[in-house]
């Protein structure tokens, strides 16, 4: 029987959904502007940290992140490591046709699920970008984050919190913001399953088969986020806790408002900074932990 909760949270997605633009309509599209997306995203963080170092990149995808830094950064050695076997693939076939400074080393392999298959203490800096909300065991993997890095190596992170209006990372089906905190894991999970099925609903790439065509309803299997498996509900406060608990300092932890324009970015940042509910109004962490 559907809820009134459910009803109300597919009547309202209905309304408000958009199609999709070409970036993440098109596989090719939506390559270049990740790796544009990546390489923004560093330039919130010193050239410093890649520079000659021992570079990890954690849950590297397709290997835009560390191909970028790669080519332009001149670390001493950049290995990336994403346990989707496809996608290392294919980062290793883009990192062969690419020109790399003279001396750098990149290389890709397909991780574990029980750790990082590198030595202890073999890396200067850690990078996880987009991915710590997709660790379903984080403390274990921040454990092991301890064990690669070197003592006084950083882990260097691009975070988006759980409880941002976009925690769950479902606005293409329920463009309806803070609709976990408001209505709740279970209806989400239906009226995604109904919004999916609406003939109007284009769905994005990654749902995709390989001939284009809609992949069946994979919403329909799902209650929780848990049983998901795919957000692991990480707050800040449980994030700063956790860090200090496996070995790490907190070097910065900067909150960045979902208004970054003129002229609402004053706004943005003072709700991002708000004490008790600024993660509401936060759309991504900057932060850099550094290992005791």
């Amino acid at each position: 029987m559907t809820s009134v909760r459910e009803r109300v949270l597919f009547e309202l997605s209905k309304r408000m959904i958009r199609p999709p633009d070409a970036a993440v309509h098109d596989m090719d599209a939506y390559t270049e502007w990740r790796a544009d997306h990546l390489a923004h995203a560093w330039s919130r963080f010193d050239d410093q940290h890649v520079t000659g170092k021992d570079v990890l990149d954690f849950g590297s995808g397709q290997g835009n992140l560390a191909l970028y830094l790669a080519k332009n950064k001149r670390p001493r050695r950049m290995v990336g490591v994403e346990l989707h076997a496809p996608s290392v693939a294919r980062a290793r076939a883009r990192a062969e046709q690419a020109t790399l400074p003279e001396g750098v080393q990149l290389e890709y392999l397909v991780g574990r699920v029980d750790g990082l298959p590198v030595p202890d203490e073999s890396f200067d800096t850690l990078l996880a970008f987009d991915c710590m909300e997709h660790v379903m065991q984080p403390r274990a993997v921040l454990l092991d984050w301890h064990r690669v890095l070197r003592p006084g190596g950083r882990a260097l992170l691009e975070w988006y919190p759980y409880l941002n209006p976009w925690g769950p990372h479902m606005e293409a089906l329920i463009p309806v913001p803070w609709a976990h905190l408001i209505f709740g894991q279970r209806a989400m999970m239906r009226a995604a399953e109904r919004i999916y099925d609406l003939p109007e609903y284009a769905p994005r790439t990654w749902d995709r088969t390989d001939d284009g065509d809609k992949a069946p309803n994979k919403w329909r299997q799902w209650e929780t986020f848990r049983e998901q498996g795919y957000i692991n509900e990480l707050t800040i406060p449980t994030f700063r806790r956790m860090v200090g608990e496996v070995g790490f300092d907190i070097g910065r932890l900067d909150r960045h408002g979902f208004w970054a324009e003129k002229p609402r970015a004053p706004l943005g940042k003072a709700l991002a900074s708000l004490p008790a509910v600024g993660e509401l109004f936060t759309s991504f962490c900057i932060i850099e932990l550094v290992r005791r």
